[in-house]
């Protein structure tokens, strides 16, 4: 590869490495950082990809990155609550118990939408 090459190349993973850092430092699940900063979750994984590959070729150059923490989703319902949450729509209750999961909670919503 030529100088001017290897330069862009460069540039491009330091940029990847720090999409990644942000999104990880952000405490939003992947998903929800990719919607927030447009763009999609499978750009987001391809690049995080690579940055690995980078990482496991030429570890030593980046050691930033090896040490970034990995972010812990929240659950949806927090913990702190004593209570249910129940959702009443016409004709019908959902009862979401304390610190169920965003995927369960989704899947729940999807359900009754379709049914309705």
């Amino acid at each position: 590869m030529d100088e001017i090459a290897v330069v862009k190349q460069r540039l491009k993973y330091a940029a990847w490495m720090q999409m990644v850092k942000a999104c990880r430092e952000s405490g939003m699940t992947v998903e929800h950082w990719c919607i927030q900063n447009h763009i999609s979750s499978k750009t987001y994984y391809y690049r995080l990809k690579k940055v690995r590959h980078l990482i496991l070729s030429q570890g030593e150059e980046y050691p930033e990155i090896c040490s970034l923490p990995v972010a812990q989703p929240e659950p949806a319902i927090p913990d702190n609550t004593s209570e249910n949450v129940t959702l009443r729509l016409t004709g019908m209750s959902i009862e979401i118990p304390r610190g169920i999961d965003e995927y369960t909670i989704a899947t729940i919503l999807r359900a009754v939408k379709t049914a309705w």
